[in-house]
C-alpha cells in the first residue's frame, strides 16, 4: 500500500502571559500515501485543548491556480485545455478522498442534467407562449413573412456561391486547355533548342581540334624558323672570325 510517512511539528516558545517556557510536538502517520493513519502529541508547560490536521501533497495555493487556469481556459473557449484539466484536478482529488470526490461528482452530474432540463423546458415554454401570442391571422401572417424572406436570402446567397464555383471550374477548364495545346508547342520549342545546343556543341569540338592542329602547325613552323636564323647568324659569325684572322 506503498510507503509509511511520519511528520513532526515542533513549537518552542515562552508563554506570552507569563514567561514560562512551552514546548509543543505533534505527529502524524500517513498511510496509505493521502490518508492519515494516527495521530499523537506531547505538551509541556501548557495544555492542548484542540488540535487539526490535513495533508496536502501539493501546496494549498496549488489548488487555487488549478481552479484559475481552469476558468480562464473555460472563457477563452480552449474546450481541450478545460477538459484535460478538470480530468487532472477530478483524478488528484479522487486520490486524496474517494468518496467525497465521487459524491460530489454525482450530485453535479446530476445538477447539470437538471439545469440541462429546466432550461430546454423554459425554452420550449418561451416557443410556445410565442406561438399562443400569435392568435390572430396577422401576427401568423408575419411570422410566416419573415421566415419567407429568410429563405429567400437564403437560396441568394446559395445561388451566388454557386455561380462564384462554376466561374471558378470554368476558369481551371480554361486554363487546362490552354495548357495542352502549349504544352506539345512547348515540347517542340524545347527539341529545337537542344537540337541546336547540339550542334554548337559538335562546332565547337571541331573548331577546338582545328585551332589546336593549326597551333600545333604554328609551333613547328616557328621551330623552323627560330632554327634557321639561328643557324644563319651562327655561319655568319663564323665567317667574321674567320676573316679576322
Amino acid at each position: 500500500m506503498g510507503t509509511e510517512t511520519q511528520y513532526v511539528a515542533e513549537f518552542d516558545e515562552p508563554c506570552h502571559k507569563c514567561a514560562n517556557p512551552i514546548d509543543l510536538k505533534f505527529y502524524v502517520w500517513e498511510y496509505p500515501t493521502g490518508v492519515i493513519n494516527y495521530t499523537d502529541e506531547e505538551s509541556s508547560g501548557a495544555e492542548v485543548i484542540d488540535s487539526g490536521f490535513n495533508i496536502y501533497n501539493a501546496p494549498p495555493e496549488e489548488s487555487y491556480h488549478e481552479a484559475i487556469e481552469l476558468i480562464k481556459s473555460l472563457l477563452s473557449f480552449r474546450f481541450d485545455k478545460f477538459s484535460e484539466l478538470f480530468v487532472d484536478i477530478w483524478i488528484s482529488n479522487y486520490k486524496k478522498a474517494p468518496k467525497p470526490t465521487t459524491i460530489i461528482s454525482i450530485i453535479g452530474i446530476v445538477l447539470g442534467i437538471t439545469s440541462i432540463g429546466m432550461s430546454i423546458h423554459q425554452a420550449e415554454k418561451k416557443r410556445s407562449a410565442i406561438f399562443q401570442e400569435a392568435h390572430n391571422y396577422k401576427d401568423q401572417y408575419k411570422i410566416l413573412k419573415e421566415t419567407e424572406d429568410n429563405l429567400d436570402h437564403l437560396a441568394r446567397f446559395i445561388s451566388s456561391k454557386k455561380a462564384e464555383i462554376q466561374t471558378t471550374q470554368e476558369l481551371i477548364e480554361n486554363l487546362e486547355k490552354k495548357k495542352s495545346e502549349l504544352e506539345p508547342i512547348v515540347n517542340a520549342r524545347q527539341e529545337v533548342i537542344d537540337a541546336i545546343f547540339l550542334q554548337q556543341r559538335k562546332q565547337l569540338e571541331e573548331g577546338i581540334w582545328v585551332e589546336r592542329g593549326i597551333s600545333f602547325l604554328l609551333g613547328i613552323l616557328a621551330s623552323l624558323i627560330a632554327s634557321l636564323i639561328w643557324h644563319f647568324v651562327s655561319r655568319l659569325r663564323k665567317r667574321s672570325e674567320k676573316n679576322i684572322i
